[in-house]
């Protein structure tokens, strides 16, 4: 009898800290729709279907209104991997635009890039690289290069302690970091 009291115990304190701990810390809040989206979506629980399609005749247009006045974008998975791709190198890349999935974030975050080089400048140990995404990369160590030449391809792949190494076409790995 005793051990079903200190399990009662037990179970009566793990519910006091839960219910002390903040739902948002528990589970991660979505952070709140754009009104003139979320009033599109209450629709949907109208039961009446003449007031239902009521309801969508009046967002609808507001919906567009702030999709055309740029109040309000839609965005792609292909986008934001776009976009991602073009922030790659920067410290913070994202900045937390995405949305606030970590797990997912995690999952889809590039851990590498190819690309194809437009423009070198600079000597040996201070090339300087325009990539044909437009991003300026510069090498930030001394390992002797011959001159790459543009039209080549260079892979830029993460490193250790938020530093990029880069090769141009499976050649020798310098570091490297992003300028633009």
């Amino acid at each position: 009898m005793a051990n079903w009291t200190k399990a009662a115990a037990v179970l009566a304190a793990v519910a006091t800290v839960t219910a002390a701990v903040p739902a948002a810390a528990q589970k991660k809040e979505a952070p709140p729709l754009p009104e003139v989206f979320a009033k599109v979506l209450d629709c949907r629980a109208i039961a009446d279907p003449a007031q239902r399609l009521a309801c969508f005749d009046a967002a609808v247009p507001a919906l567009a209104e702030a999709q055309e006045s740029k109040e309000l974008r839609v965005v792609s998975r292909e986008d934001v991997n776009r976009t991602r791709r073009g922030l790659f190198g920067f410290v913070g890349s994202g900045f937390g635009i995405f949305g606030d999935d970590e797990d997912e974030a995690e999952k889809e975050e590039i851990k590498e890039i190819t690309a194809v080089i437009k423009a070198v400048s600079g000597s040996a140990g201070t090339y300087v690289f325009t990539l044909d995404d437009g991003s300026v990369w510069a090498q930030s160590d001394e390992t002797y290069l011959k001159k790459p030449q543009a039209g080549k391809s260079i892979t830029i792949r993460r490193a250790a302690l938020g530093s990029f190494m880069a090769s141009v076409e499976g050649g020798l790995g310098f570091r490297i970091r992003r300028r633009n």
